[in-house]
């Protein structure tokens, strides 16, 4: 809100927003390579060895994670990997649209410096608040910190698809700015909402009866599908927490880590 406050009362021209947007896309993706690093050379766990790809796959259990560990950079690499595509691509559709096209209204050199250094000052401070205490985390609240990045490509992209005609509609560069800026309030705000549920108990009784009803299976055997669910996933998690030598000899399933009282 602060750059969206700041371009406001300044009169900056909208289109500043764009280019901070896409900026704090690229620092995203050096600072979560940072963290990465500094945390698998700090715990050395085994998360590191796993690829986005398998840690995300909601079907495989303790024992098939542990079949695909690979070499130490496999997370990182899955990290950068085609999110490093799309986000030098995002930046050449950005500079088009700010530079030459200039749908959002045109953006001097001094404006697009400023831009370049706020991302640079914030996501910098963001980086060395952090730095003492990675070593500390768990590879989990590792996987937390650094998983927006994704999910902030994805918004770039869906900006750019539904901004444009949003901006044709209106006559105006806040179309574009606009949808960009309210993609990421929402999908900033769907981050916290799905660490929230995940952390569930139960599946709340609305969700339950309305999932029920459209896979039309009885709210015990869909809670039975949930809990079945979190349980892959803490078996997955504890497993990805443990040293990576340990993790490799470990053949006989990963035991729950929240402990028997918190089973059901």
């Amino acid at each position: 809100m602060v750059p969206l406050v700041e371009v406001i009362a300044t009169g900056r021209s909208p289109a500043v927003l764009l280019l901070l947007y896409w900026f704090e896309t690229v620092l995203l993706l050096v600072t979560g390579a940072v963290r990465i690093v500094v945390h698998r050379r700090a715990t050395g766990k085994a998360g590191h060895h796993a690829s986005i790809e398998t840690t995300s796959n909601h079907e495989a259990d303790a024992e098939f994670t542990r079949r695909a560990l690979a070499d130490e950079s496999a997370y990182l690499k899955s990290f950068l990997g085609i999110t490093v595509i799309f986000t030098v691509a995002h930046g050449v559709f950005v500079a088009a649209l700010v530079f030459l096209f200039q749908v959002a209204g045109p953006v001097s050199g001094t404006d697009a410096r400023a831009a370049l250094y706020y991302a640079i000052l914030v996501q910098g401070l963001f980086l060395l608040c952090d730095l003492p205490r990675i070593a500390h985390w768990s590879f989990a609240e590792l996987s937390r910190n650094v998983g927006a990045v994704s999910l902030r490509v994805l918004v770039t992209q869906l900006g750019l698809i539904f901004g444009l005609p949003v901006a044709g509609m209106t006559g105006s560069p806040w179309g574009l700015v606009g949808t960009f800026v309210a993609l990421r309030a929402v999908g900033d705000a769907g981050i916290v909402w799905l660490q929230g549920f995940v952390k569930q108990r139960d599946l709340p009784p609305r969700m339950a009866r309305f999932l029920a009803r459209t896979s039309k299976q009885s709210p015990e055997s869909l809670e039975a599908e949930f809990d079945a669910l979190k349980a892959h996933g803490n078996e997955v998690e504890a497993l990805l927490e443990l040293p990576i030598d340990e993790a490799r000899r470990n053949t006989a399933p990963v035991p729950d880590s929240r402990g028997p009282a918190s089973r059901r």
